[in-house]
């Protein structure tokens, strides 16, 4: 996992809690935005561990061949 992976997983998890905190306190649609875009985030990390896992699998079947 590259450290880009793990910056979209943080910022997605940190959009998504500070969006939960203003949406229950302060402003609520600043609130939503911020949950939205946290969600967003996590599908892109869940989306490179994704690649990542495949090209892994696809790699080792290739060393495996022979």
């Amino acid at each position: 996992m590259n450290g880009g992976t793990l910056i979209l997983g943080i910022a997605g998890l940190f959009c998504f809690l500070a969006g939960a905190y203003l949406a229950a306190s302060a402003n609520r649609t600043t609130g939503i935005v911020l949950m939205s875009m946290g969600l967003l985030f996590q599908v892109l990390c869940l989306r490179q561990m994704k690649m990542a896992r495949n090209a892994k699998t696809t790699q080792k079947d290739d060393s495996d061949a022979g």
